[in-house]
This record gives C-alpha cells, structure tokens and sequence, in this order.
C-alpha cells in the first residue's frame, strides 16, 4: 500500500468514495493536539490542561463515531456501510 492510498482511506468514507469531514477535522485536531502535548513536553509551550482535553474529546469523537456504530449494532440490524 503506498502512501497516496493510505491517505485516501484515512479521510475517505467506507461507502461511495466520499471525503469525510468528520474524519477530516478529526484528524487535524488530532494533529493538533499532539503538537501540543509534545510541545508541553518540552518545557517549550504551556499547554491549558482544559482545553487540552476538550480538543482530545472532541477529536476522539470526531474519528470514532463510526467505529463505535460497528461494535454496538444491534444483532438484527444489517451492515449497509459496505
């Protein structure tokens, strides 16, 4: 799998081909956040705790609303994201 492709799926919706804005912002604030977070290690940025962790909700949800859906379907629903 080559890198172009791995992008793709990242950001790409598992039916239709479409883009995901959802995963698309998921993915930014993600970025973000580990910026911040590594960025805090260092001593170089204080980071507010606060905000920290209501971006890494917020990114968290953004990414996972999908995967949740799957693990929690009910027995007589049918999976129509294929």
């Amino acid at each position: 799998m080559n890198m172009k492709q791995l992008l793709k799926d990242l950001i790409s919706e598992n039916r239709g081909g479409k883009y995901s804005s959802k995963k698309i912002w998921g993915h930014i604030i993600m970025i973000l956040v580990s910026l911040a977070y590594i960025m805090d290690g260092f001593n170089f940025y204080k980071a507010n705790e606060t905000l920290f962790y209501y971006m890494l909700i917020a990114g968290t949800t953004l990414l996972g609303l999908r995967f949740l859906g799957k693990i929690f379907k009910r027995n007589g629903q049918q999976d129509t994201s294929k």
